[in-house]
C-alpha cells in the first residue's frame, strides 16, 4: 500500500507492459500494471476525477492531491480504462493517508481586522461561491509542463498548513504559502495556464487564479496590479501581476496557493515533484509579516 501525507501530492504512474493503455484493461493478453512507489503526507482525496496523461512509452501518470484536512487512513484510486475495440476494465490502487503535525502560530491584529459586519459576511459568502464555481470548471487537458517554478524569490514568511490563533481565537489553517515580496515585485505564472479569475476579494484583495488543466489551479493573492486579463492564455514565467498588500493583510507579500482536484495542497509540492527547486531554498520566517487568511 502506497502512503500519502496530508497536504501533499503524489504522482501515480501506471506502467502497462506490452500493450497500449487503452487495451490494458480488456485485451486478450494479461498485461502487468505497476504502480510507482509513493509516500506523501496530508495536504481531500475525495470523489474527484483524476486524469492520467502519457508520461513515457507504455506509461501513464496522474497527480493526486490530499487535502490539508483529509482524514488519515486507507484510501483507493479507481482506475478505469477502455480499449480501442470498446472493451472496459477497471482496477484499484490502494493508498494510505498519513497525518502530519503542522506548526501553530499566534498573533494579534487590530480590532477592525477582526470584526465582520453582516454586509461583510454576505460579501464573503458571495465570493466563496464564486471561487467554488471557478474551481469546478477546469479544462480536461493538461496545460502545464515540467518543471514548475516559484512565482517570486522571496523567503517564506508563513508556511503552508499553519494552524493559526488570531486574537486568541483559533482560525482556519493556512491553505497557501506567504512569500516575502516588496511592493511592486513582479509575480510570475508558475506554469502554462489560463486566467480564470481576476477580481478584488474581501480577504485576499486583488486575486488571480490560473487553471493549469486536469483539475490543477494556482492562486495569487494581495496583488497591487494585474498584468493579464481574465480569459488570457499565459506561459510559464510570464508576469501576471505585481505584489502588494490588498485585502486583509498587515504588510506587502504574496500569498501563493494551489488546488488539485479539489484538494488544498502545498504549492511547493508542485515545484518539488516536477523537478524544480525545493522549498528549502526559501528561508522560513514565521515571525514576520503575519497575515490573516
Amino acid at each position: 500500500m502506497s502512503e500519502i501525507i496530508v497536504g501533499r501530492i503524489v504522482t501515480i504512474t501506471i506502467a502497462v507492459l506490452g500493450v497500449f493503455f487503452g487495451a490494458a484493461f480488456g485485451g486478450s493478453r494479461s498485461p502487468s500494471v505497476a504502480v510507482k512507489p509513493i509516500e506523501v503526507f496530508q495536504g481531500q482525496l475525495g470523489k474527484e476525477t483524476v486524469r492520467f496523461y502519457p508520461s513515457g512509452r507504455g506509461t501513464f501518470s496522474a497527480l493526486v492531491g490530499v487535502d490539508l484536512e483529509a482524514k488519515p487512513g486507507p484510501a483507493r484510486v479507481l482506475v478505469k480504462g477502455t480499449q480501442r475495440a470498446g472493451g472496459y476494465r477497471e482496477t484499484q490502487i490502494a493508498l494510505k493517508i498519513k497525518p502530519k503535525a503542522f506548526e501553530k502560530e499566534s498573533f494579534s491584529v487590530p480590532p477592525e481586522f477582526d470584526q465582520l459586519s453582516p454586509e461583510m459576511l454576505e460579501r464573503i459568502h458571495r465570493e466563496q461561491e464564486q471561487l467554488t464555481r471557478v474551481f469546478s470548471t477546469s479544462v480536461p487537458e493538461r496545460l502545464w509542463e515540467n518543471p514548475f517554478i516559484a512565482p517570486v524569490q522571496g523567503d517564506i514568511s508563513s508556511s503552508f498548513g499553519y494552524r493559526r490563533v488570531i486574537n486568541d481565537a483559533p482560525r482556519a489553517p493556512h491553505t497557501g504559502v506567504d512569500l516575502k515580496a516588496p511592493m511592486g515585485t513582479e509575480v510570475l505564472a508558475v506554469n502554462n495556464g489560463r486566467v480564470v479569475l481576476v477580481g478584488d476579494f474581501f480577504f485576499s484583495g486583488n486575486s488571480l487564479v490560473l487553471d493549469h488543466g486536469a483539475g490543477l489551479y494556482t492562486m495569487y493573492f494581495h496583488l497591487s496590479e494585474f498584468r493579464v486579463q481574465e480569459g488570457a492564455e499565459v506561459r510559464k514565467g510570464e508576469v501576471i501581476g505585481l505584489s502588494g498588500m490588498t485585502g486583509r493583510v498587515t504588510g506587502p507579500h504574496l500569498h501563493w496557493g494551489a488546488r488539485l482536484n479539489g484538494a488544498r495542497i502545498d504549492p511547493f509540492e508542485l515545484v518539488k515533484k516536477s523537478g524544480g527547486m525545493s522549498d528549502k531554498a526559501f528561508r522560513s520566517d514565521a515571525a514576520a509579516d503575519k497575515v490573516e487568511k
